[in-house]
């Protein structure tokens, strides 16, 4: 190799390895208890996508840069996050459900139709613009609307996400993850039990170091003026969040504590059940971001 070269091809090199291990830092979410106003309801819309190949760079700065900003101006749509996948093992998440990239919308609203409507008429109409790099394929992305049906819930110790102080300079600050639990009732349980079960599990994991907050939410139904749902999803979903040296860690220390029986077994149908873990990548902006 030209020992010209070999600088540029070192620094390249480090750059790749880091983007791939590098783990962002930012709060997960909005504030507070995440209930939805009087007389409305409050809604998470999760669309799990992959970028097209060779477009990845094209893909995260159009989301970020452009489509984020899009639709949080949109009436209804009240914010958004974005993640990226973490492989933890064992693997249960579904090769249907399996996407690199996730993007959590907050939305609020006494008519779900028109929040989703309204949206698809923006981008129809050029107000929302399109991502570049993103597989518009039918059967590329995969996107769900769930309701919350409980407040979100801290950690019974009232510890908050670890921030080192000013003067330590050698303590690092834990990643920040979500967990996606999606869950079923198992056969003969009504929903009522089942998402008492449910409060009675997040109460016991907050208690384990580094489960810092847990919502749970229902399936929406689909508005009549929406496409018809493409895949099946659970009826019930619990997004944790964590912080952690990795999700691995966190993920272990659960197992650990189920099996030790200090922590009741997961709640619903263990076939049907899955979970995904992702890493933030951007920070919950609101409209509020792009008006200065």
């Amino acid at each position: 190799m030209n020992s010209l070269l070999k600088p540029a091809c070192i620094v390249a090199c480090v750059m790749l390895v880091f983007s791939a291990t590098a783990q962002a830092q930012w709060s997960i979410g909005a504030p507070g208890s995440r209930e939805a106003p009087r007389g409305e309801d409050r809604y998470v819309y999760l669309v799990m996508s992959d970028p097209l190949p060779g477009r990845e760079s094209d893909f995260n700065d159009a989301y970020q840069n452009t489509h984020m900003g899009d639709l949080v101006q949109l009436p209804g749509w009240t914010g958004a996050q974005r993640f990226r996948l973490v492989q933890v093992m064992p693997r249960t998440t579904k090769p249907l459900y399996r996407r690199g990239y996730l993007i959590i919308w907050d939305q609020e609203g006494d008519d779900l139709g028109r929040i989703q409507s309204e949206s698809r008429a923006a981008i129809a109409g050029g107000k929302s613009r399109l991502i570049a790099g993103f597989d518009y394929a039918a059967d590329g992305p995969v996107n769900t609307t769930y309701r919350v049906v409980g407040p979100r819930v801290t950690r019974p110790d009232g510890r908050k996400p670890f921030i080192p102080s000013a003067d330590d300079n050698k303590t690092p600050r834990p990643n920040r993850y979500v967990q996606l639990d999606f869950v079923e009732p198992t056969t003969g349980v009504s929903d009522a039990d089942f998402e008492a079960a449910l409060s009675h599990e997040i109460n016991q994991v907050l208690g384990l170091p580094g489960w810092m907050a847990a919502q749970r939410f229902r399936l929406a139904p689909t508005p009549a003026t929406s496409p018809p749902p493409r895949l099946a999803f659970t009826r019930y979903l619990v997004i944790w969040e964590t912080e952690g040296a990795t999700a691995q860690a966190l993920q272990d220390a659960r197992a650990a504590a189920m099996k030790s029986g200090h922590v009741a077994p997961l709640a619903g149908n263990p076939e049907t059940a899955q979970y995904s873990w992702w890493v933030t990548i951007s920070p919950f902006i609101t409209k509020d971001d792009f008006q200065r």
